[in-house]
């Protein structure tokens, strides 16, 4: 019988943590389902209701923002693969195996949870009767080796990666998130990363040192979400509305500018200057001009906004020869943020908001959380589609 047609229940063991960002799975006794019917606006529905659970579309949770801390963290995805006992699926050196990603389940107090097989359900418990469902739902398999990932985390991920490209490369996938750790520890040591209690015919004999995440030790109690430090990463990296209401404020400033008259003005791109292979002079910056869509180009080589920045030091006239919808593409694809919720190019001074993001939006714990996820997303995507390379050699 294959692993979709089993039905039950997957059991973790007690640490589990994501190997996208590598920080912990929390899980709470209130549940997922009423953290959400607190945070929602009144008298929204965002899920179908059944006899012991609810089940809806993973694109809903992007439409929520958890305030309390850590509680995004309860929600994640799983790619399953069933292996022998001995061999290793993240090995490059081994052949590749089948990984079948599953949709999104809860982690709850009790160390239970129940994933559908399909990858665009999420499955909660009901807040009224916290019982698992049976109905088509992986269940616990002998060796099943996997790495969870929080659907936070795995949202930005399909936000800089093709998602499609992803689910097609699973293997190669799986490969590229656990590489830098790999080789520095045994196939079979009692990671997180391999959460299923399955596992312990590979536990024997191994030294305490080994209780490893993909980023760093954890002691005992780590997952304990009252444990957990305060600082930014418990905060929710999507929808942070401090974002919004930073954008809101330089867009009414922006409008306020417009109707006094302080209408921008662009300097017009000039062919730069003809310059003598024996010419003495001394370089000037100011002097070279080029145009307007090779600025752009130059900058779009250019993949962080600092690069930018000190670019421009260099060139500062080059400032009023870039569009405000250059600027607004690169806040938004930077970001990975979705183009539809901010306003158009003409709204505000999008140069001033991309190259002072930093400081603008640093008050924002979300932001911050978001930017520290999607900094280490990079590094899983480079080593990605560089695997993906060598295997179509």
């Amino acid at each position: 019988m294959s692993h979709s047609e089993r039905r039950g229940r997957l059991l973790l063991n007690a640490f589990p943590a994501c190997n996208l960002c590598g920080e912990s799975i929390c899980s709470f006794s209130a549940g997922v389902l009423e953290i959400i019917h607190r945070n929602a606006p009144k008298g929204e529905n965002f899920f179908s209701q059944h006899y012991r659970w609810m089940d809806g579309r993973p694109t809903v949770l992007n439409e929520i923002h958890f305030d309390e801390m850590w509680t995004w963290s309860c929600t994640f995805r799983l790619p399953l693969s069933v292996v022998a006992v001995y061999s290793n699926p993240f090995d490059p050196y081994e052949p590749e195996a089948t990984f079948n990603l599953s949709g999104v389940g809860e982690l709850r107090p009790d160390q239970e949870i129940c994933l559908p097989q399909d990858d665009n359900q999420v499955i909660l418990w009901s807040h009224i009767q916290h019982t698992f469902p049976t109905p088509k739902f992986f269940s616990v398999l002998a060796n099943l080796l996997t790495l969870p990932m929080h659907e936070r985390c795995w949202h930005l991920m399909t936000q800089i990666l093709d998602v499609e490209l992803i689910k097609k490369n699973m293997a190669i996938f799986v490969r590229a998130v656990c590489q830098p750790w790999l080789f520095r520890r045994p196939v079979s040591n009692p990671s997180r990363s391999y959460p299923v209690i399955e596992l312990s015919e590979l536990f024997l004999g191994l030294p305490g040192r080994f209780r490893l995440t993909p980023t760093r030790f954890r002691g005992m109690g780590d997952e304990d979400p009252s444990h957990m430090p305060r600082d930014f990463r418990g905060a929710d990296p999507l929808d942070d509305s401090y974002v919004d209401k930073v954008i809101a404020k330089y867009a009414a400033k922006y409008t306020k500018q417009r109707e006094k008259g302080f209408e921008p003005t662009w300097q017009p791109s000039i062919p730069t200057h003809t310059m003598s292979r024996r010419s003495q002079g001394t370089f000037r910056p100011r002097n070279v001009f080029l145009p307007t869509e090779l600025i752009m180009n130059i900058a779009d080589y250019l993949g962080h906004r600092k690069d930018i920045q000190n670019l421009l030091s260099v060139f500062p006239h080059w400032h009023p020869m870039i569009p405000d919808s250059y600027w607004r593409r690169r806040f938004i694809d930077d970001n990975c943020l979705d183009n539809d919720q901010f306003p158009p190019e003409d709204a505000l001074d999008w140069q001033h908001l991309y190259l002072s993001s930093d400081r603008l939006l640093r008050p924002s714990l979300g932001w911050r959380n978001r930017q520290r996820i999607l900094s280490q997303l990079q590094g899983t995507k480079e080593r990605f589609l560089r695997q993906l390379e060598r295997k179509e050699e």
